[in-house]
C-alpha cells in the first residue's frame, strides 16, 4: 500500500526513490541502504532509478 500511494502523486522518479530512502532510513535505521525503483515506460522509455544511503561514521573523542 505505501508503494501504490505514490501513483497519483505528480512527481519526478528520482523525488520518488529519494523519499522513500528517506523514509525507510527513518522507520528501520540501517547501517546501509540501496532502493532501486523501476518505472514502466512512458513514451516507450523505461526508468531504473537507485538511490543510497550509508550511515555517517560517529566522531570519537579521545
Amino acid at each position: 500500500m505505501y508503494t501504490i500511494f505514490y501513483r497519483s502523486i505528480g512527481i519526478f522518479h528520482e523525488h520518488c526513490i529519494n523519499k522513500i530512502l528517506d523514509d525507510f532510513v527513518s522507520a528501520v535505521k540501517p547501517k546501509w541502504a540501496n532502493i532501486t525503483g523501476v518505472f514502466n515506460p512512458r513514451g516507450g522509455i523505461t526508468t531504473t532509478v537507485s538511490a543510497q544511503w550509508k550511515k555517517p561514521l560517529e566522531h570519537i573523542d579521545a
